[in-house]
């Protein structure tokens, strides 16, 4: 094999190793076991692994993950969407949630008045 052949060979190798397939570029949040972006109404904007949204009053949502994922061993990280003056906590399992293993509380306040208040967020868990 003469050593243009090989340089050419070894490039179309690396390429195909550094290239993703569609499925893989395509998926959203692919580290993440499950992640969400939820708008201040309650709706579910795009997410991966998440089985449903609900707003239960104002700024407390309940979310509920799939089956295959243990809340209890989770790290789970909320941060805003659009809006920053306000204050995010997350339970498992609340009363406000029926108290299903599987589903989140978030709570969020107004950072000032620590009044609850609607609010989009990002949910993620790695």
């Amino acid at each position: 094999m003469t050593s243009r052949a090989r340089l050419a060979a070894g490039v179309l190798a690396a390429t195909a190793i550094l290239t993703p397939t569609t499925a893989y570029a395509a998926a959203p949040s692919p580290y993440a076991q499950a992640a969400a972006a939820v708008q201040a109404d309650g709706t579910l904007a795009y997410g991966k692994n998440i089985v449903s949204v609900s707003r239960w009053g104002v700024g407390r949502y309940c979310v509920r993950v799939g089956a295959d994922i243990d809340l209890a061993r989770e790290v789970v990280q909320v941060t805003p969407w659009k809006d920053y003056n306000k204050t995010y906590g997350v339970w498992t399992p609340h009363s406000h949630c029926k108290n299903q293993v599987n589903t989140l509380l978030v709570a969020i306040n107004e950072s000032d008045t620590k009044q609850p208040a609607d609010a989009g967020f990002y949910l993620t868990i790695p």
